[in-house]
């Protein structure tokens, strides 16, 4: 993962992008990620697996900045910049992964719905991105699994 700095105040892209979407994200209601079905089960688990990463991303972007180059500095960006990879391995593998039920659907959905709107102001979003593939995988879902 690429850790750009802003120029302003000296956060990641993707710090930057979890302070937004604090307030969005504690809106928004989990429960169809916490209930599991056998038919989604394995999407609803990495539903609340990413809720669970994005969440310790989050609060790690409200602890108070450290010293630029000092090694407690170097071991929080090191366990930012994991947290984010681990979030975007879920993300992919939530993309590779059906959901057939209204809870899982919606399990997809809230998490678009928390990481989408900022995401393309803030980021290159490409067809290849995690992001992208998890709205088209949803659209696959809700259309039934059929390809246009």
């Amino acid at each position: 993962m690429n850790q750009m700095q802003t120029a302003s105040t000296g956060l990641s892209r993707r710090g930057a992008l979890a302070s937004v979407l604090a307030a969005t994200v504690a809106a928004m209601p989990v429960m169809a990620c916490a209930t599991t079905t056998n038919e989604d089960s394995a999407a609803l688990a990495l539903c609340a697996a990413f809720w669970r990463v994005h969440g310790r991303i989050r609060a790690m972007d409200t602890d108070p900045e450290l010293p630029y180059g000092s090694p407690e500095q170097k071991r929080f960006e090191a366990e930012l910049a994991k947290l984010c990879w681990q979030e975007a391995d879920i993300l992919s593998q939530l993309a590779n992964t059906p959901a057939h039920t209204t809870a899982g659907q919606q399990g997809k959905a809230a998490i678009l719905r928390a990481i989408l709107p900022t995401a393309f102001a803030d980021f290159d979003l490409g067809i290849e991105c995690e992001e992208i593939r998890l709205v088209l995988s949803l659209l696959d879902d809700l259309a039934g699994g059929l390809a246009a």
